[in-house]
Formats: structure tokens, C-alpha cells, sequence
């Protein structure tokens, strides 16, 4: 999911900034977060992740 190394569309995402809603850590995300809806930071985001099959 998460890319180390820059692709052609990372340079040109805009990121928000954000507060983790599991652990409160201060976060960026490439997406506009909503009010009442939970952002993770990247750590734990695989823990509210459902399982691919």
C-alpha cells in the first residue's frame, strides 16, 4: 500500500494534516478528513483494516 519510494502522483497530492483517532499521534493524510469520521496514522491503519481475501 504505502510506497518508499515517490511516484509521479505522490508529488502532487496535497496532504492534511490530522490527529490519529487511535493513538493520537499527530499524522498526514492525502485526503480531506470529515468530522465524526476516524483517520489513523500509518501504523494503525493495518489494525482497522479489513483482511483481503
Amino acid at each position: 500500500m504505502w510506497r518508499k519510494t515517490p511516484t509521479i502522483m505522490s508529488y502532487n497530492k496535497k496532504m492534511y494534516p490530522c490527529t490519529c483517532s487511535d493513538c493520537g499521534k499527530s499524522a498526514e493524510v492525502p485526503f480531506q478528513p470529515k468530522e465524526g469520521k476516524p483517520v489513523y496514522c500509518r501504523e494503525c491503519l493495518p489494525k482497522h483494516r479489513t483482511p483481503r481475501f
